[in-house]
């Protein structure tokens, strides 16, 4: 016959009497999975508190190493950020002398005597305003940003001005898309198509100078817009009567045009 019960007998050790406990197999199953559950329960519980203590302990550490790989990060941004601006710089330099796949010296020697940023006209325009890094007012810094004396493109100029053959500008050969620099501040009075010009934007300086970029791809400026000195207004493109990209730009002073290389800061 089986056993459908269990007797616990307790014995107390000062004492005669004892006492009986009756248990069931049903509950003795019962007792026995929640000792399990308990201990199991029990093990986590010890688990996770020396788990957050280990965290608790290494957080300094951890926080350090964070704080670490920001500067690193900071580093790297900055790394990368160079490596780019050198790219860049690099590129525009292939491109300006030609030298992508020339490797004979001789040739490129002579293109850097040709187009060598260096050339300073015999005509030189003489601008004196007490020094033009020295100024010691509002006033003069003002008139020296409303002189158009800046490059107006990254490039290499392809053709000079000429009055007797009526080139009255001179042509920077570049890349369609390259950006166009306002040469100096003032307002935008003219920006669209120009006929055999193409797509031009002229700014009057409101000193008597007005600065002309014709042939353009595209404008970033509209009639009426203010513009500052080395502000994008347009890139370079093909539009209008031309044989290549290129930009031509242009000077007036006081109605007239004079030859845009003499006012540039070389």
């Amino acid at each position: 016959m089986k056993k459908s019960a269990y007797i616990i007998q307790i014995i107390p050790e000062k004492s005669e009497k004892s006492k009986s406990i009756r248990i069931s197999k049903i509950q003795l199953l019962l007792i026995k999975i929640f000792s399990v559950i308990f201990l199991i329960g029990i093990g986590l519980l010890v688990y996770k508190i020396i788990s957050v203590n280990a965290i608790i302990l290494n957080y300094p550490k951890i926080k350090a190493l964070n704080n670490e790989l920001i500067e690193k990060q900071k580093e790297y941004e900055k790394d990368f950020e160079l490596l780019d601006s050198i790219y860049i710089m690099e590129r525009k330099i292939q491109i300006l002398l030609d030298t992508y796949f020339e490797k004979d010296n001789s040739k490129i020697n002579a293109l850097l005597e040709k187009n060598k940023f260096n050339y300073k006209p015999s005509n030189k325009t003489q601008i004196d305003f007490d020094g033009v890094y020295g100024w010691r007012s509002y006033e003069e810094k003002v008139k020296i940003e409303k002189i158009p004396n800046i490059l107006p493109v990254v490039g290499i100029i392809s053709k000079k001005y000429d009055d007797e053959n009526k080139h009255k500008g001179i042509d920077f050969a570049a890349q369609i898309g390259d950006p166009v620099f306002a040469t100096a501040s003032g307002k935008v009075v003219f920006s669209e198509n120009k006929s055999e010009l193409g797509l031009t934007i002229d700014i009057d300086h409101e000193n008597g100078y007005i600065s002309s970029y014709s042939h353009l791809n595209s404008i970033k400026k509209k009639k009426g817009s203010i513009v500052k000195k080395g502000d994008i207004i347009g890139f370079v493109g093909n539009t209008g009567k031309t044989s290549g990209p290129h930009l031509h730009y242009a000077i007036l002073k006081n109605g007239s045009f004079v030859d845009p290389e003499s006012y540039f800061n070389y």
